[in-house]
């Protein structure tokens, strides 16, 4: 059998959601990062190419990690990690990431967890634990890169202690499971301590009173590859914010709604073609699928807008 080619760029594993955290000696654990997932590539003379979860490129907006990336001294590598911006407590926060070109201030860190390929072999047919056996020889923490750290069997003890400090929640990896480029998988579990997820934008309504610019964006997201209004988010903005959201929003402007179950309300909507994505903390979801208590925490151009389901 002819040995496969070494890809300019492989599209992440993705974990399906579950409910409740357990226990189990046939499971990993780690600590979900509320960050950018980023892939990166190191080709045969070891220049390194760090890529968003669809493909975009990510030196640009982090300089200072691609740069210590390209320390590494690695070739015909590939690497699969979490870009995280990191408050006073060292907790990463994806709010802080978000406003990070702009204002770049919190220390941002390169969490790598996983290795895909080593010296041009591929190494995503074997397990999960073969791989980080190779990742812990080749990788050293350095500055702006850190090994991503895993504890086995107990993950109800993780997910008390992340919900203890306020981060996202864990990730759950079956021990002998496979690397499935591009494939959402039960193999990997993502389990949150808070109601957390992408949403599409699809359109938003006019502002009331005082504030300028928008009044709320209107939510939804893919269920059996349609998309389907499940409410609004308005508070978490900054005027700041509201402004950069309506300059974001404006060239795709269309005329028609584009859910399958309309929102129905008084206020006038902005439709929005469903092309941006962005990330939305809730209470709870009702039984009539609307969102409750919702919080704009920011826009997510890493992901896909047809890559958004309900995680529900």
């Amino acid at each position: 059998m002819a040995k496969p080619s070494f890809p300019a760029h492989v599209p992440p594993m993705v974990a399906e959601s579950a409910k409740a955290a357990f226990d189990s000696p046939d499971w990993i654990f780690e600590i979900k990062l509320d960050g950018y997932r980023a892939i990166t590539v190191f080709d045969s003379a070891g220049e390194a190419h760090l890529w968003s979860r669809n493909g975009l490129p990510l030196e640009a907006k982090f300089p200072a990690l691609a740069n210590a990336v390209s320390k590494l001294k690695l070739r015909s590598t590939i690497l699969d990690g979490e870009v995280v911006a990191l408050d006073e407590n060292g907790i990463p926060r994806f709010q802080l990431l978000q406003r990070f070109q702009k204002q770049p201030k919190a220390p941002t860190l390169y969490y790598v967890f996983d290795v895909l390929w080593y010296k041009g072999e591929d190494l995503t047919g074997k397990s999960i634990l073969e791989r980080r056996s190779v990742l812990e020889r080749i990788l050293k923490p350095t500055a702006g890169i850190q090994l991503g750290n895993y504890v086995e069997d107990e993950g109800k003890a993780l997910f008390e202690l992340t919900k203890e400090r306020g981060m996202e929640g864990i990730i759950a990896k079956r021990k002998d499971s496979i690397y499935r480029p591009g494939k959402r998988s039960s193999d990997w579990l993502k389990i949150k301590t808070r109601l957390q997820q992408e949403f599409v934008v699809g359109g938003f309504t006019a502002p009331k009173g005082s504030r300028k610019h928008l009044g709320a964006i209107v939510l939804g997201a893919y269920t059996k590859g349609k998309l389907r209004h499940y409410g609004y988010a308005g508070s978490g903005f900054t005027e700041k914010g509201l402004k950069d959201a309506i300059e974001r929003m404006k060239p795709f402007f269309v005329d028609k709604c584009p859910f399958t179950n309309p929102p129905n309300i008084k206020e006038k909507i902005q439709w929005v073609r469903p092309d941006l994505v962005c990330e939305v903390e809730y209470a709870e979801l009702t039984a009539d699928d609307q969102l409750r208590q919702t919080t704009f925490l920011g826009w997510r151009d890493d992901k896909k807008a047809r890559e958004v389901v309900l995680e529900q």
